[in-house]
Order: structure tokens, then C-alpha cells, then sequence
């Protein structure tokens, strides 16, 4: 899956474990890179298998107040 797809099918709520398979083997995925940017929190999951490169990005963007 491309990482541009990915918007698509990441929960709207984000929640501090990961519970997704690895898009490229199965496997399960660990968090490994937390970043802010412009109020949003970027988040890196990367897979525990020592031979893939499977990874997953998820974005929580600040909730809109005074709506």
C-alpha cells in the first residue's frame, strides 16, 4: 500500500498502540519515531521483523474548536 493511500484507511482516533499488521509481510509494527508539526503529531510504525522494511505513518491533526 502506498503511504498516500494510507489517509484512507487510518482510524480517525488515534490511540497510543498499534494494532495494524505490517502492509508488506503481516507481521505486527511498533512505534519508532514521534514528530509535531504545525499542532499535528506525525507518528512512525516500522515492523519487528529484522529483514522487512514495512512502515505506516499516521497523522492526528488538532480537534477544530468553536464549531
Amino acid at each position: 500500500m502506498k503511504l498516500t493511500d494510507a489517509s484512507s484507511v487510518v482510524n480517525e482516533e488515534l490511540t497510543m498502540t498499534f494494532e495494524e499488521s505490517c502492509p508488506e509481510c503481516g507481521a505486527s509494527m511498533v512505534e519508532s519515531d514521534r514528530r509535531m508539526e504545525d499542532g499535528a503529531v506525525f507518528i512512525w510504525y516500522t515492523c519487528t521483523r529484522e529483514d522487512c522494511t514495512g512502515q505506516w505513518l499516521t497523522k492526528k491533526a488538532p480537534r477544530m474548536r468553536g464549531i
